[in-house]
This record gives structure tokens, C-alpha cells and sequence, in this order.
């Protein structure tokens, strides 16, 4: 889902002026591997894919909690706790909705007949719509995204620029200070 962002956060990075020097010193590597390796589970056995990808989410908090001095964590967070709560009261699926989807070059019918391991159809019934795949995103890779994967973009962007060393704080930028901070 990130690929198209953050290989475009690279290139902003790249035109200004960044390079990377030092990978960030994450806490706790481990719980990304435990997280994707929950979510290709959750293809392989898109039955219970559902508790899968709620299972993962809890290993993608606790990495985000480890790592929380870092202000596109925070961002991160943010976007995570928005999708959670989408996915949780959905029975461990985000719905997605249907008219928007149909603009996908994709087959629908996994979503529609229910053995999507992570997507389920919004409907009326479905628990805070607003929260959910709702935003169509004509991008490099068309999708539908929802307001938490907003969020998630734009800390995986931070953390891009940051990464290669450029660093934009959304902190300073509130203070007016200067947009990137000096090292």
C-alpha cells in the first residue's frame, strides 16, 4: 500500500538534498517482522484473516509505543489508531466502499462474496463508515484509502525525510519555526 508513497517521499528527499547517512536506531525490529509475517497469514488463510490482521495491529502498536520518541511515530500512531478502530468494531476487517472500489482496475468479487482476508463491503450496518476505505486515491497505484491511512502516509513521509536526513517537523512548523531542523 506504501510502496508508490514512500518511494515518492525518496524522491523529495532526494531533491532536497538528502542522502542517507545512518539507518534510525529502531526499538523492537522484531514486532514489524512478527506483523508482516501475521498478515501474509492472513492471505494464506483469508477465512480467519480477520483476527490475523487483528493480531498484527496489536504488534504494529507496540512497535509504534517503542518507538514513540520519534514524531513520525507519533503520526504513525495516530493513523494506526483511527484504522484499529475501523477494523476492530468490523469484526477484524476494514469495509470498503463498493462505488469507490469499482473505480479499481481490481476483482471486487473476494470483498463481495466475504473471503477478502482484510477487506469487508460497507454497508449501512457497518460500524463507523466514516473511519473506513471511503477515499478513492488515483495515484501511481489507485486504491481506496481511509483517514488513518492518510495519517500513515504522511508519518511514513516524515520518516522518509528523516531517514535521509531532512528531517520536516510538524512541531516546529506549528511554533513557525524553520521548516527543517538543523543538524
Amino acid at each position: 500500500m506504501l510502496l508508490d508513497v514512500i518511494a515518492l517521499s525518496f524522491l523529495v528527499a532526494l531533491l532536497r538534498g538528502g542522502r542517507i547517512k545512518e539507518f534510525p536506531k529502531f526499538n523492537q525490529i522484531k514486532l514489524l517482522i512478527v506483523t508482516i509475517l501475521l498478515q501474509a497469514c492472513a492471505v494464506f488463510f483469508p477465512t480467519i484473516g480477520g483476527l490475523f490482521i487483528s493480531i498484527a495491529y496489536v504488534f504494529i502498536l507496540a512497535f509504534l509505543v517503542f518507538n514513540r520518541e520519534f514524531e513520525d511515530m507519533r503520526i504513525f500512531l495516530i493513523g494506526w489508531f483511527l484504522n484499529a478502530i475501523a477494523i476492530w468494531s468490523n469484526n477484524g476487517k476494514m469495509p470498503i466502499d463498493l462505488v469507490q472500489a469499482a473505480k479499481l482496475p481490481y476483482d471486487l468479487e473476494p470483498v463481495i462474496n466475504g473471503t477478502n482476508f482484510k477487506h469487508s463491503v460497507l454497508t449501512e450496518s457497518s460500524n463507523l463508515p466514516f473511519l473506513t476505505d471511503v477515499i478513492y486515491m488515483p495515484s501511481i497505484i489507485p486504491r481506496i484509502i481511509s483517514i488513518g491511512d492518510i495519517f500513515i502516509m504522511l508519518g511514513a513521509f516524515l520518516l522518509v525525510q528523516r531517514l535521509m536526513n531532512k528531517p520536516i517537523s510538524l512541531l516546529q512548523l506549528r511554533e513557525g519555526k524553520s521548516y527543517a531542523t538543523k543538524n
